[in-house]
């Protein structure tokens, strides 16, 4: 991230803002990447807007915040923007009481929204909720009319120990037995950035992205 949060201060570009993703560009679970918290000092130096990107949906923003303030980062709540943002957003705008294929760290950014009697899905990273009951229950919603709403589709995501699958091939395994397609709201999808970008005053033209490999599986 450092050889490139150089290229943006050289680059000449007129920029509005940067978006940074988080985990696998500032860190992997509690290890820091290499020379990320100096790149991110140097990128606040910049005359521009920074926001953080993440589809982390294992645990809510403020735990994610406070996980990223003990690595060693100077990030707000306020300058995140997760997929567990985007799909409380879409719930609300589309009236549904989702049932939430969460981790309980996640619900947090659920808070307040009703999921009694649910009438639609919301898939994030739930790996103690992916066993067949609860999958045939969303599948029997789906079947009855049930919107499919998956934070990200990613296929796989890192961790110290290595690579494990996200959520994506469930979301997928869903839509085929269903054949219904999912509304995905994470990265890569085009109203994500747009959306992150909208809370800054700035258009995509204006903008950079910094990542990594995985933000695009």
């Amino acid at each position: 991230m450092l050889s490139k949060a150089r290229c943006l201060m050289t680059s000449g570009r007129k920029l509005c803002a940067v978006l940074v993703d988080l985990s696998g560009t500032l860190h992997v679970e509690d290890t820091v990447i290499p020379g990320a918290v100096e790149a991110l000092r140097r990128l606040r130096e910049c005359p521009l807007k920074v926001k953080f990107v993440t589809n982390t949906t294992k645990e809510s923003k403020q735990m994610l915040v406070d996980r990223l303030h003990k690595l060693g980062f100077d990030i707000q709540p306020e300058e995140v923007f997760t997929s567990l943002t985007a799909a409380r957003n879409l719930v609300e705008e589309l009236k549904v009481r989702p049932m939430l294929f969460l981790q309980d760290s996640a619900l947090q950014d659920f808070e307040g929204i009703d999921t009694t009697n649910p009438n639609a899905v919301v898939i994030g990273l739930a790996p103690d909720k992916f066993n067949y009951r609860p999958l045939n229950d969303a599948f029997r919603l789906l079947l009855g009319g049930a919107p499919l709403i998956a934070i990200h589709k990613a296929r796989y995501y890192k961790k110290s120990d290595g690579l494990s699958m996200g959520p994506g091939p469930f979301v997928t395994g869903l839509e085929y037995a269903t054949d219904i397609k999912a509304t995905v709201v994470g990265k890569p999808e085009t109203t994500f950035f747009r959306e992150a970008l909208k809370t800054l005053g700035c258009s995509p033209e204006e903008a950079l992205m910094i990542g990594d490999v995985s933000m695009l599986t």
